[in-house]
């Protein structure tokens, strides 16, 4: 039963005419060095969804907004994706805002935003 997730997911990574959606919280964040405490990673919130629809792809960063009191996203459209098939990793560019995600066929991921802050932690499929 594994084996055939498994498969699935490396199908649905390396096959871009799939509409796929992955929600991704946030397990570990470090920003300037700083490790975020487990207290802050819960009262943040942090997650990235990733959304694929045929060639379209974005990328929303989401966390809580105190002023709002709840969890706000900022999206944005994907300006290329590459699908590495050496290591199975899908990547994510968003050229504008300087940061990336990659996404691990265990359905783990790492965002860099390209400022100095890097979050990992693990996805799950949201809409096949």
């Amino acid at each position: 039963m594994k084996s055939t997730w498994i498969g699935i997911l490396f199908l649905m990574l390396s096959t871009p005419s799939l509409a796929v959606e992955y929600d991704c919280a946030v397990e570990k964040k470090f920003d300037g060095g700083q490790a975020y405490s487990k207290d802050d990673l819960q009262k943040g919130q942090y997650s990235v969804l990733i959304q694929e629809k045929g060639d379209d792809a974005f990328l929303s960063r989401c966390s809580l907004s105190p002023s709002e009191k709840k969890v706000t996203c900022d999206r944005y459209e994907v300006d290329k994706v590459v699908f590495d098939s050496n290591v199975k990793i899908k990547k994510f560019y968003v050229f504008i805002s300087q940061f990336d995600v990659q996404l691990f066929p265990n359905l783990s991921f790492i965002e860099n935003n390209g400022r100095g802050s890097i979050a990992y932690g693990h996805c799950k499929i949201v809409s096949p």
